[in-house]
């Protein structure tokens, strides 16, 4: 059952992950300050001027911080960074979740739901009457279409930001 469900996760934009490191609660929150910079409403980062000087934003509060990585341009399915620092006798582990911002996750779910439902209906009035044409072609490729458009830059970013945090904090 275990292999089916992260078969699954394979092919939904979500993340999580564990990370058990020897650092102590101050050290993981140092290294992660010295990485994370405020965040702002707007922040223009062009293509050839400087990078920023940190590489992520967001809030780090107690135990909790939520970040996202800095990029030139513009990505609306970059993963939202969660997570949990737990201490421990030696050391401390930290529980991370990754997902996309709540507005886009909202409007992919629209989409989806949309392309997805109309495109199954016009395949089984398809099936029923070949004479209606294979209208559902298109309407299912939009799906699919809508489907990697979110899946592919967000598997992306989230194996970097896995990388980095892999790294950072061990």
């Amino acid at each position: 059952m275990l292999k089916i469900v992260k078969f699954f996760r394979l092919f939904i934009p979500f993340e999580s992950l564990t990370i058990t490191t020897s650092l102590t609660f101050s050290e993981v929150v140092s290294r992660l300050d010295e990485v994370v910079a405020p965040p702002k409403l707007f922040r223009i980062t062009l293509p050839f001027g400087t990078p920023p000087a940190k590489p992520y934003e967001g809030t780090i509060s107690g135990k909790r911080f939520k970040i996202n990585r800095i990029i030139i341009g513009r990505n609306s399915f970059i993963p939202i960074i969660e997570g949990d620092i737990h201490p421990q006798k030696f050391g401390c582990y930290i529980k991370i979740r990754m997902s996309l911002h709540k507005i886009v996750l909202g409007f992919m779910i629209l989409w989806l739901w949309t392309t997805g439902s109309i495109g199954m209906f016009s395949l089984f009035a398809w099936l029923v009457e070949p004479s209606v044409g294979a209208i559902f072609l298109p309407i299912l490729g939009m799906f699919i279409f809508g489907w990697l458009l979110c899946l592919i830059p967000f598997k992306i970013e989230a194996k970097a930001a896995i990388k980095f945090l892999s790294i950072l904090l061990t």
